[in-house]
């Protein structure tokens, strides 16, 4: 209580009233938990809920995502109901730890990794690909541990585990697919995009390649009278100041003259009935315009009769040899996302709205801005640099400063402290891959309190203060365990 109170006095302070009617209504949502959480019939309850949202929640992220990341103007639709791709990973993680720490049949988490982790890179948070995977490491040594004596082998273990994970994905998956097109070689596929045109048509099979054992396919096609465009495919936003090039190999019974360009750099090439690789010259991201390879033809409402095969998208100042090597069901986007050399601990468009955090916590440091106000003041102070202006400071902590100044955080804290040393053994080893979670979503970003994260959470710590005593290894039980009986598996 003591906790709540403080948070609420730092929203009072401030006149916020949108802050005092979180911190009260987070406060009410505890307590009720809590204390219905005594119940077996709501434990019981509590625990299918939590397993059915995060199966439905899975299973709807993978059939969306599957079928929308090879379209960039498709793939907003992964967000789902959250609007934001790091939420919906954040539920993702925070609702799958939540059930391996309540689930009656433990057995059962087995296969829901899986699941849940091809969920997670489909939405391209690699925030909550961290957390889950760190995640993923406690729980694995957790459940093979034995004995308190084993216990200090714990963090060895789950660093080892991390590493390896990180090093089969890099080496297996990221490096051994340079190219970055979602379907390189196959015009049909619908990561193609040819609405642009007014006319378009691919014959497979249509005459060998440019390389033994290879065929390529031909394309026929006509832009508007608008326009010059024939065919694009899309990969995302491009990285500052990386280089990239695209290519292409052609060849045409007529001679004639097609552009190609990456969309930060073009080249007409000339193309005639001998196979020549088409190459754009290098153009350097600025990490706002999009990765393109985009056919297009010379005139407006131009026509192409081509022959084509190798389409690739790469980084680097000269194309390499073309690889087709990347499995067919992992999109290249996604693996993109996730290339370990791309991503740092603290990249700047984190860094910039931290720092706004901290020069309004130094600026108000006892009670902060207030909810509503720090809202306003991150646009302000994070507009204007390279990164997109953003109402919050992507670390749970620092925004807790700016929002609720000192005493608010010391508040949270108090709350946080109160409902771990209510739960009862062996709760917190069970709550481990939870709260490890928890704590590196809300390293990089702010998601605890969203009404899709903050339920779960609630939900399996609360069912672990309440878990009946002398269960052993046992979950917080429901039925028979009430009673005494073991979890089983």
């Amino acid at each position: 209580m003591l906790g709540a109170v403080l948070v609420s006095l730092s929203a009072l302070a401030t006149f916020d009233r949108v802050g005092l009617a979180v911190s009260l209504g987070t406060s009410l949502a505890l307590l009720v938990a809590v204390a219905l959480a005594r119940w077996p019939a709501v434990r019981g309850a509590s625990t299918v809920a939590i397993a059915l949202y995060v199966a439905s929640l899975a299973v709807a992220t993978v059939v969306v995502g599957v079928g929308a990341w090879p379209d960039a103007a498709e793939r907003a639709r992964v967000q789902l109901f959250t609007g934001n791709p790091n939420v919906l990973g954040a539920a993702l993680v925070t609702a799958f730890t939540a059930w391996a720490a309540v689930a009656e049949r433990r057995r059962l988490v087995w296969w829901g990794w899986p699941l849940v982790a091809f969920a997670v890179l489909l939405t391209g948070s690699r925030t909550a690909g961290a957390a889950l995977l760190t995640a993923g490491a406690v729980w694995l040594v957790l459940r093979f541990v034995r004995g308190r004596g084993m216990l200090v082998l714990a963090p060895l273990a789950a660093v080892a585990l991390l590493a390896l994970a990180a090093f089969v994905w890099q080496r297996g998956v990221v490096e051994m697919t340079p190219n970055l097109l979602a379907s390189p070689n196959d015009l049909r596929d619908r990561a193609w995009n040819h609405s642009l045109a007014a006319s378009f048509s691919v014959v497979d099979d249509a005459a060998p390649g440019p390389f033994d054992d290879t065929r390529a396919q031909r394309l026929v096609g006509t832009a508007t009278s608008e326009r010059r465009h024939i065919v694009h495919q899309s990969t995302g936003r491009s990285d500052l100041d990386v280089p990239y090039v695209a290519s292409l190999w052609l060849r045409a019974d007529e001679p004639q003259q097609v552009v190609l360009t990456s969309h930060l750099a073009r080249v007409t090439c000339d193309v005639g009935p001998e196979w020549r690789r088409c190459v754009t010259p290098v153009g350097y991201g600025n990490d706002d315009s999009s990765r393109q390879l985009h056919l297009r033809a010379v005139d407006r409402g131009g026509s192409v009769d081509l022959y084509v095969f190798g389409a690739q998208y790469e980084r680097g100042v000269v194309a390499t040899p073309f690889d087709d090597s990347r499995p067919g069901w992992l999109p290249q986007t996604m693996v993109n996302r996730f290339d370990l050399r791309r991503l740092s601990l603290l990249p700047e468009y984190r860094v910039i709205p931290m720092a706004a955090g901290l020069e309004i916590a130094r600026e108000h440091p006892w009670f902060g801005l207030g909810l509503a106000a720090s809202r306003e003041a991150f646009l302000e102070r994070t507009a204007g640099g390279r990164s997109r202006p953003v109402t919050y400071a992507h670390n749970l902590a620092v925004q807790l400063l700016a929002a609720y100044g000192v005493v608010g955080l010391v508040g949270f804290c108090a709350v946080v402290l109160a409902l771990l040393t209510a739960v009862r053994s062996p709760g917190l080893a069970r709550l481990a891959p939870l709260l490890v979670a928890l704590a590196v979503l809300n390293t990089w970003d702010v998601t605890l309190f969203e009404a899709t994260v903050f339920p779960a959470a609630v939900l399996a710590v609360a069912l672990w203060t309440r878990a009946p005593r002398g269960v052993g290894t046992a979950q917080p039980a429901t039925g028979a365990s009430a009673t005494g009986a073991s979890a089983t598996g």
